[in-house]
């Protein structure tokens, strides 16, 4: 708890008792699970990785793109400065969902 409370902290200055309060919200939409061993509230992830980035990337290829994996993508690839073995590694994961 103390840790998120320390990242949290980095970019806008809230209370201990506002992290807690959000953690615990998060717990009882089942984002996170609690864990509390010596009267430290320990959270976990509820989710896994991959589930998150699905829900995350859904939501904002709707809500910012109009549903366009195109747009995302176009975006996406003209914002970020790739170096060559990043830009070979896109064009073979294209080419290897071409061929299937």
């Amino acid at each position: 708890m103390k840790e998120v409370h320390e990242q949290i902290q980095q970019i806008k200055k809230v209370g201990y008792t506002t992290t807690l309060k959000l953690m615990q919200i998060m717990n009882e939409k089942g984002l996170v699970t609690r864990n509390i061993t010596n009267k430290k509230h320990i959270y976990t992830s509820a989710l896994k990785k991959e589930k998150v980035q699905d829900q995350f990337i859904h939501k904002l290829l709707l809500t910012l793109f109009g549903g366009s994996w195109k747009e995302l993508i176009q975006v996406a690839l003209e914002k970020n400065a790739l170096s060559q073995k990043e830009l070979v590694e896109i064009k073979l994961r294209i080419e290897k969902l071409q061929i299937n």
